[in-house]
Order: structure tokens, then sequence, then C-alpha cells
């Protein structure tokens, strides 16, 4: 891992240990950028995120056991079933247009009233389909943090537990990734997990802006960021 990609990890770790997504969401489409393929980019950034997500649950003291069980009922078999796909049609899809469209399309929603016509904090129904959608879209994409924003900030609106069910949400769809990839597919780059003290250390340092934020402005900023982004990915590949 060079220097860039280095310092790229050490931003993001930072960005996810304040809102609880970051290095998947964005680190993604930059990595493709970089010239690394869908599966390189999933064993490049997951033992980064996966103990940002760790440490979020376990020194948060707001608890959903509720949506822990929900993520694993309804997200796993999707989640599974899009990487089989993935690893038949990798070589035939364009990763770095469908990340940036992706974060487009659920930035946009996020930010908008429109999201209140999509769920109603009462229908298990809509929320039990909208993580079947999850584990699709975080498989195809890796880029379910999105989605998983929109789902927990219509579940609670309280920034503490919003960010503690991103962070559980992520902890076990990345976890259960890590497995299938170097079970089926690639193996992990050992000299890489060298440097997992950075998400260790961005945790830490993290909490005093973390703590500085507000549960309106975390929201806004989060998916403002998120959204430019995005625009900036899809305008420079068309």
């Amino acid at each position: 891992m060079d220097i860039i990609e280095l310092l790229i990890i050490i931003l993001l770790s930072i960005f996810q240990s304040i809102f609880g997504i970051g290095l998947l969401l964005i680190g993604t489409p930059t990595f493709l950028l970089l010239g690394h393929n869908f599966f390189d980019v999933l064993n490049i950034l997951l033992p980064f995120s996966i103990p940002i997500s760790f440490l979020q649950v376990m020194y948060s003291k707001e608890v959903d056991p509720d949506f822990n069980k929900k993520i694993l009922l309804y997200c796993i078999t999707p989640l599974i079933f899009a990487l089989f796909v993935l690893m038949e049609y990798e070589n035939s899809i364009n990763f770095i247009l469908l990340t940036s469209f992706t974060i487009i399309f659920f930035s946009i929603i996020n930010l908008s009233n429109f999201k209140n016509v999509i769920f109603n904090n009462h229908s298990n129904k809509r929320i039990n389909i909208s993580l079947i959608i999850l584990g699709l879209i975080h498989g195809f994409t890796n880029l379910g943090g999105s989605f998983l924003t929109l789902i927990c900030a219509n579940l609670n609106k309280q920034k503490k537990l919003m960010r503690h069910n991103i962070a559980s949400g992520y902890l076990i769809l990345g976890t259960i990734q890590l497995l299938f990839i170097n079970i089926f597919y690639k193996t992990l780059v050992i000299s890489n997990l060298y440097y997992l003290y950075i998400p260790i250390v961005s945790f830490f340092v993290a909490q005093y802006f973390y703590n500085k934020i507000n549960s309106q402005l975390f929201s806004k900023i989060l998916n403002i960021t998120i959204l430019l982004y995005g625009i900036y990915i899809f305008l420079n590949n068309l």
C-alpha cells in the first residue's frame, strides 16, 4: 500500500469514526479510480472498516438488539447471493459508474422529504423489505451505507442510536463480506494488516469532533459530503 492510499485510509477512518460510514462508501469508488478491481477493494477496505464499527458498537451506550437480529435475518442471504453473482459477472460491470450512481441516488433521497414516503416508522414490513434490498445493494456495490443510513435515520432520530445501528449493521455485513471473499475468491494481502492501528487511533481521535456535532447537522454534513463526491465521480467517468 503506497503513501497516497495510506493517507486516504487515515482520512476516511477519521470520517467513519465520526459519522459511522465513509471507508466503504467513499473508499470504494476512490480505490476503484486508483485502478484496483472490486474484490481487491473489499479486501483492502474491510479490515479497516470492521475495527471502527466494532469500537463504535462497544463504546455505544445506546443498544438496539432487535435491529441486529433483523440485519442477520433479512440482509445476509441477499448479500451472499449478490456476491456470488458478482463473481460470475465482475468483468462486465462498470463499477465506477455503478457506485457513483448509487451514492447520488441515496444521498438525494436522504436529503429530501421523499424518504418519508418510502418509510413508515410503524411498518415492520417496509423495514424488512428495505433490509433485503440493503443486502442486495451492499453485495453488488459495497455502498449499502447510503441506504443503511436512510433506514437507521427513519428508525430513530437520535444521533447516538443512529450511529450505533449504522455501526452494528456495517460490522455484521462487513464481517460476512470479508469471510465470503477470502473463502471463495481472493486472499488478504497480509502486509496491509500491519496498518490496523490506523482505524483504532482514528476512532479515539475522532470522538472529540463527534461530540461537537448535533443530530441535525450530523445528518446534513454526512449526506451533502457524499452527494458532492458521487456527482464528481459520475461526471468524471461519463
